[in-house]
């Protein structure tokens, strides 16, 4: 199993090359362009999240702390929350996060469990997408993708030191193969992560709009003007007499 130290180093360096090509080659501001080089090194520790060591859930917790005030103010103006409430909402998710988030998962998860796993990956992305606030679709994407290459870092640097060679012959760990998996073996967070993962993907592909809301009326039909210009309906201007009634 790949250390803490070396997982950060390859999502910290994987974010920077994500960056450079986010500018020069896809077009992306500077800033946008080191949000998500931040995000790509922060996910690269996200599936040591479920670790029971103390120094990867705090820093991954305080880190997740403090971003989650922030996403939340992204989107005060559409919920209509402003003034001294978001500040007290900022403080309780920030609270609620830092102290009471990593005491949920020490006794909801196991270490190379469904943290560890492709689904988990996705979930990750989809989060992201969904809470970054942006009108650009574009911008929502390249955070998404960040957060989903820093993730899958992880992953595959714990396959690949689960790998030993003893100069003789290659003999794998006990770990191989638990990181890059779909399925685990407990059934429970198999299907709790399946589910979530659907449900997070059907939310994805309606806010980019590939599918339609179920809620959502269609859109109103262009009306085509068959008749001619004295079959319309007379009308006038709010201003102008009643007898004068332009057709």
């Amino acid at each position: 199993m790949a250390a803490y130290r070396e997982h950060i180093t390859v999502s910290g360096t994987l974010g920077i090359a994500y960056a450079f090509a986010a500018v020069f080659a896809l077009g992306f501001s500077m800033t946008q362009a080191m949000i998500a080089a931040i995000l790509t090194w922060i996910a690269g520790m996200l599936p040591d999240m479920d670790s029971q060591s103390g120094k990867p859930v705090r820093e991954l917790f305080g880190v997740t702390a403090a971003l989650a005030p922030l996403l939340l103010l992204q989107h005060t103006n559409q919920l209509g929350v402003s003034g001294d409430r978001v500040m007290l909402f900022a403080l309780l998710l920030y609270g609620g996060v830092r102290y009471g988030g990593a005491a949920v998962l020490g006794k909801l998860t196991v270490h190379r469990g469904m943290f560890h796993s492709i689904p988990a990956l996705v979930i990750a992305a989809e989060v992201t997408f969904l809470t970054y606030h942006s009108p650009d679709l574009r911008v929502r994407l390249l955070m998404a993708m960040g957060v989903a290459l820093g993730f899958m870092s992880h992953l595959v640097l714990d396959e690949m030191y689960s790998v030993q060679w003893d100069g003789v012959r290659i003999k794998l760990s006990k770990s191989a193969g638990s990181a890059v998996k779909f399925f685990g073996k407990d059934a429970l967070p198999n299907g709790v992560a399946l589910g979530l993962m659907m449900f997070l993907t059907y939310a994805s592909l309606t806010s980019a709009g590939i599918l339609k809301a179920p809620n959502q009326e269609p859109a109103p039909e262009m009306l085509e003007l068959t008749g001619t210009l004295d079959d319309a309906p007379a009308f006038r201007m709010a201003d102008e007499p009643t007898d004068s009634v332009y057709r």
